[in-house]
């Protein structure tokens, strides 16, 4: 894991003015991320406009919830990972994939709408009952669609913050039982099945960072109107207390802190999300008229616009965005 990484400013004049006209430059201050969001997750503080820390996007496959509002299971939706059910629970008879429905989670954060769903039943917190059924987990593919293969999977247990799981591949090898004790200060616990198994406490604790610049998984529709998934590139909000809502109506520079009672905020985990760019012709491009009011954990407001998507050298994957604090003493 790497952690606080300065963030790059450029200062932007106003392009050429008449002559006979004096008008003062603004002083604009833009950020670059410097790591593609192709193979990276980016993981950004806005009070601070800086890097926490940032990825690989390989570096985890299963986040556990930690809080104690419930103990949902999620998918490194970045690796197009996707899995189901068999309904069945003979771990070792278990040799192919025979769920008939493989699941993405959705890309909203919605934990009621996950992949692995209800694992156990815990209506009786005192005592909850577990199935015992076995899950396939597709690990889904790298950006060149190369497979990452298959494993099965028993959520077998949950006590004292601690989760026990029973994994191997589908053909029995490379099989482990790993108790998975929950990190406070974090929503999720990750974990890696790499190397038989390990806790990665890759991403910051919950309350130093507010947005993450990341590929994820999500339903688009092609042009038949078939839902379809796909693998997007963009922003997902902090789910322990990060909001956010889209403006592209007003002028993103006329914006204040007056004006934040007219928006109405979600806290979608992609309410930012990917279509602050349009891909056409081979390239992308930034919507001009779009930028977003973003409220911090802290109940601090921002204004956020993008500026562009590819680096000094012309790669894709690494956006630059025009980041404004809308606290009143500085915007009335």
């Amino acid at each position: 894991m790497k952690y606080l990484i300065p963030v790059i400013s450029v200062l932007l004049l106003a392009g050429c003015f008449p002559k006979d006209k004096m008008v003062t430059p603004r002083n604009i201050d833009i950020v670059e991320i410097p790591y593609s969001i192709y193979e990276n997750q980016v993981w950004f503080s806005l009070s601070n406009k800086s890097i926490v820390s940032y990825n690989s996007y390989l570096d985890w496959d299963l986040g556990f919830q930690s809080d104690s509002s419930g103990h949902h299971i999620i998918l490194n939706s970045s690796k197009f990972m996707h899995a189901g059910n068999t309904g069945s629970t003979d771990f070792s008879g278990i040799t192919s994939n025979i769920c008939d429905t493989m699941i993405f989670d959705s890309s909203d954060g919605d934990l009621n709408k996950t992949a692995i769903g209800d694992w156990a039943d815990f209506s009786d917190p005192a005592n909850p009952v577990f199935t015992g059924d076995v899950y396939i987990i597709d690990l889904g593919a790298d950006n060149n669609g190369n497979p990452f293969g298959l494993k099965k999977i028993v959520f077998e247990d949950y006590s004292d913050s601690t989760y026990t799981i029973h994994y191997s591949n589908l053909d029995g090898t490379d099989e482990h039982q790993y108790k998975l004790v929950t990190e406070k200060g974090r929503k999720f616990t990750l974990f890696s099945f790499n190397d038989g198994g390990y806790t990665a406490p890759i991403q910051p604790e919950d309350k130093d960072w507010d947005i993450c610049f990341t590929q994820y998984s999500s339903i688009l529709y092609d042009d038949n109107g078939v839902a379809t998934p796909y693998l997007v590139r963009g922003v997902y909000l902090n789910p322990a207390g990060t909001y956010a809502a889209a403006d592209s109506i007003n002028s993103y520079y006329d914006i204040t802190y007056s004006n934040i009672a007219g928006y109405s905020l979600s806290g979608k985990q992609d309410a930012i999300g990917y279509d602050w760019k349009v891909y056409a012709n081979d390239t992308y491009t930034i919507r001009p008229d779009l930028f977003y009011i973003i409220r911090d954990q802290k109940g601090e407001y921002y204004k956020l616009k993008f500026t562009g998507y590819y680096n000094s050298s012309g790669a894709r994957g690494y956006p630059s965005f025009q980041l404004d604090d809308l606290s009143p003493a500085t915007n009335p």
